[in-house]
């Protein structure tokens, strides 16, 4: 995960079919994401031991 996305706030360890919150922010500092209302971004995570992919959709939060 290291080379695309840097865990500010998260568990080391989460165990299956367990749930946490995680804060991530992209390694360059800054990603661009799509304004348009309705558009969502697949979210990806892979763990190297048992190899499982898991998906989610996510969409931004409207502004403040």
């Amino acid at each position: 995960m290291n080379h695309y996305w840097t865990a500010i706030r998260a568990p080391a360890t989460l165990p299956a079919h367990a749930t946490a919150r995680y804060e991530l922010r992209p390694s360059a500092g800054w990603f661009v994401l799509p304004r348009r209302p309705g558009v969502r971004i697949r979210l990806r995570a892979f763990t190297a031991v048992s190899q499982t992919l898991s998906s989610a959709d996510v969409r931004l939060r409207p502004p403040a």
